[in-house]
């Protein structure tokens, strides 16, 4: 197959014409295969993806199985994902929902059979059982006949009937008790309808009246008022058979699985007696209506909502008239449908405090076959080169068009794009200071997001917003704290009022500290047994030492040791810095900034803003290895890091070259010889990674998630490809072509221009920066990559940082490549 094969040529196609997005998913009902790529392409486009699917040849099966293995390894280091599995396997008891797994088994995997996936292609992948779905900058009556050209080549097939399996009603409440997690949980389910039932959207509204994004769901309550720790509910609409399904977590100390399951069935008992008022139900449909007009505005919203409308069997018209089915359903159908289906008969997981079993892999006796053919061109390709594209206008982010702005006063600054599609506004007030400023802000988000006012309480104010289909939000991150409203344009005026009130007259509750202290415990007990958060701790606080967010963000004792009244102090500091306000919507921006002036009370002295902030990293000035020991993790987690140097606009540019062509995408250097060639790990990649203020240096960073007793052989090629890197020339054009043309694949939701502008302008542009960068781009040549690549990163120290079971690692093969430093949880989470 090494022979033959030419790997990643289909990715570097792509990429060619500046397609994102190339990847694939299985989920239990659908295959799905995913591209975005600029509509002038759309000919080219459809070429490949008529003749992917013709005659595929799987040459590179050996290679991507045990790139499965990979997949799996990770799946076994989520114990979310195993608990959850164990829970399927439950439910469905008969049915392959439940089992068999989508990533499959480790016993699947250790028994392949390329004749058996060669049938499975034959049987399914015909004509008659597949959908080609296109959502974007295209105009159907132009590409109908191009479409039937290249599709109706097609062959339809004879397809095997439905899967004739029917699950029994559980009998009384089931329960399957296991130790898991690392801290108790319950989940449990009723059975209820296949997707497209008639049944199927009350089941929905249940489920928004039960737990919603506001928190003034039934069950929301219960965490608000700190009766549980955290619960919630979710509905699954397969195409066989559906089921509303519920979790739940104790509080940790003095209260049971068993207190838990009883409080959340005491709010579903709520439900079924109609135990809510009407004004709560109906903010409840509106919120879900702006929810679902929200989501199709955007190409992406639309393209999965397509997806599900071809596998469920509906039809656009059924997504259309959504909003106006929803609004026929009155409270009364709620009471019947949840009485229908949440009755006595019932699965319920209770998964108490212990750790799942991992089955550990050994990696394969046999050598890699590196295909020879990396830089050959199939007759396909060529061919390719002739097909027929459009004129390509690129679509930039135009200043005082597509954005307008306008300062209200001294440090308050207004964004304002215009929504072309429907009227839901989106409103964000941008704090110039963030937590790594002051870390408390994080907690100050969390506990604002639980209070009420001196007018209203918590639910009452939830609710007050919720009748005009509005929901305001408090978040923080290194740089910013920011307050997020969205709502129906018809009540900006009356948000921003609300706003305002909130902002003045919030009422501090001491009491909501401990759901804090809560959250947190509980995050610390489930990241320390997650290898892929540890891993990402161990890399932080090997750059950034104390400042690394997991040593910085407050201890739960910490937490427990301040009132409401220090989170609060913390919020009016916040609000003296300066602000971005970035709307989205269909008022103007005069209009905008008026209502901003009549409703909003901003500080009469507001401080420049603190933020945005590159953390500065220390000189490497030695090869270093930062190691932690995890007997229990499936994969490592490793990381590279080298210091890198202050780049000019062209440099920056270049770098983007370096990235696309070294580790960024399918058809990237690291992504083949790691995962490709050697099948070394599922995930991989790398970058050189700029600040946000071109004054400061950049780093180079690299990651690699293997199997342990792969991880001497991964970081062997991963230091070889950076610091000899492979030269293969030929490949510039498609990069510097994919570059350009990804101007439009990549253009951002108008949503997003705001923030866009506001980056731009802080770092001095007066103009999309992308304009003069397509210059540098077309004039680029492959000297360009490798002067990058010898200024940046040759001959430099390498920091890597490894969470890996070392018992499964040759410790004297690891000492080559630099001085450990062994370090323990402890160190790097606080």
């Amino acid at each position: 197959a090494a022979d033959f094969a030419i790997p990643n040529e289909f990715d570097r196609l792509m990429e060619g014409i500046g397609g994102t997005w190339i990847n694939a998913f299985t989920s239990n009902d659908v295959v799905c295969y995913l591209n975005k790529f600029p509509g002038n392409q759309i000919e080219k486009w459809l070429d490949v993806y008529s003749h992917r699917f013709v005659n595929p040849v799987f040459r590179l099966f050996q290679s991507e199985l045990e790139t499965v293995y990979e997949e799996k390894n990770r799946a076994m280091d989520n114990m979310f994902r195993q608990l959850f599995t164990t829970y399927l396997s439950n439910f469905f008891k008969e049915h392959p929902y439940g089992q068999q797994t989508v990533l499959g088994s480790v016993e699947h995997l250790k028994n392949p059979s390329l004749t058996k996936m060669q049938e499975y292609y034959d049987t399914f992948y015909v004509a008659n059982n597949m959908a080609l779905i296109l959502s974007g900058d295209i105009y159907p009556d132009e590409i109908k006949s191009i479409i039937e050209e290249k599709f109706g080549i097609w062959n339809s097939g004879d397809l095997p009937g439905p899967i004739a399996i029917k699950e029994k009603p559980f009998n009384g409440r089931e329960i399957i008790e296991k130790k898991m997690t690392p801290l108790k949980v319950g989940i449990m389910g009723y059975r209820t309808v296949a997707a497209g039932h008639e049944d199927e959207m009350a089941l929905s509204l249940c489920q928004q009246l039960l737990t919603n994004e506001s928190k003034t769901g039934l069950i929301d309550q219960l965490v608000v008022d700190r009766k549980i720790m955290e619960a919630g509910a979710f509905n699954m609409d397969f195409v066989d058979m559906g089921a509303a399904n519920f979790f739940f977590m104790p509080k940790l100390l003095f209260q049971s699985l068993n207190k838990a399951e009883k409080l959340v069935l005491g709010q579903v008992d709520k439900l079924k007696s109609g135990d809510f008022d009407d004004s709560f139900f109906n903010a409840v449909k509106l919120t879900m209506i702006r929810q679902h007009e929200q989501n199709m505005e955007n190409m992406e919203g639309r393209l999965f909502a397509l997806v599900d409308i071809y596998t469920k069997n509906q039809e656009w018209e059924d997504m259309v008239n959504w909003p106006n089915e929803l609004d026929k359903i009155s409270k009364n159908d709620v009471i019947k449908i949840a009485n229908k289906y949440f009755g006595n008969d019932y699965l319920v997981l209770h998964s108490k405090k212990g750790s799942p079993e991992k089955q550990k892999l050994e990696k394969p006796s046999f050598k890699a076959a590196i295909p020879k053919n990396t830089e050959k061109r199939s007759e396909f390709a060529k061919y390719l080169d002739g097909v027929n594209e459009s004129p390509l206008n690129l679509q930039y982010i135009e200043f005082n068009d597509d954005v307008t702005s306008i300062d209200i006063k001294d440090n308050v600054h207004l964004y304002h794009s215009y929504n072309p599609i429907n009227t839901i506004f989106n409103f964000t007030m941008q704090y110039g200071i963030g937590n790594l400023e002051d870390p408390s802000l994080e907690g100050t988000a969390e506990l604002l997001n639980l209070l009420g006012t001196t007018e209203y309480s918590f639910n009452e104010f939830k609710s007050e917003l919720q009748k005009i289909g509005t929901t305001i939000s408090f978040s923080s991150d290194k740089n910013y704290f920011t307050i997020n409203i969205k709502g129906f344009d018809k009540n900006l005026d009356k948000s921003l009022m609300f706003l305002d009130s909130f902002i003045n007259n919030v009422k501090g509750d001491d009491s909501k500290i401990k759901n804090l202290v809560q959250t947190a415990k509980a995050a610390r007990k489930t990241e320390i047994s997650e290898p892929s958060t540890v891993g990402r701790a161990l890399r932080d606080y090997a750059m950034w030492g104390e400042n690394s967010y997991y040593l910085r963000r407050l201890r739960a004792k910490d937490i427990k040791s301040l009132k409401s009244e220090d989170f609060l102090k913390s919020f009016k500091n916040a609000l003296q810095y300066e602000v971005d306000i970035f709307y989205s919507g269909k008022v103007d921006l005069e209009a905008v900034s008026k209502t901003i002036q009549e409703n909003i009370t901003f500080n009469e002295n507001i401080k420049p803003a603190k933020s945005p902030k590159d953390m500065s990293l220390d000189k490497i000035s030695e090869n270093t290895i930062y190691l932690l020991n995890d007997k229990k993790a499936v994969q490592s987690q490793i990381n590279f890091v080298i210091n890198g140097s202050v780049l000019n606009d062209k440099e920056y540019t270049i770098s983007q070259a370096y990235n696309k062509y070294f580790g960024r995408g399918m058809g990237s250097l690291v992504f083949q010889e790691i995962r490709e060639f050697r099948s070394l790990a599922y995930s991989c990649g790398a970058g050189y990674i700029s600040p946000f203020y071109s004054e400061n240096e950049g780093y180079f960073n690299g990651y690699i998630g293997c199997q342990a007793d792969k991880t001497i052989e991964a970081i062997t090629v991963f230091n070889d490809i950076t610091f000899n890197m492979p030269e293969k020339p030929d490949r510039m054009s498609q990069i510097t072509s994919g570059l350009i043309k990804g101007i439009n694949t990549n253009r951002p939701s108008f949503r997003r221009f705001p923030s866009m502008l506001s980056n731009w302008m802080k770092k001095g542009y007066k103009e999309d920066p992308r304009k003069k960068r397509v210059d540098y781009y077309e004039t680029m040549n492959f000297n360009d990559v490798i002067n990058f690549q010898k200024n940046n990163i040759l001959g430099r120290s390498m920091l890597i940082t490894i969470l890996t079971d070392v018992e499964r690692v040759d410790m004297e093969q690891l000492k080559k490549f630099g001085k450990i430093v062994e370090v323990n949880r402890e160190d790097i989470l606080n």
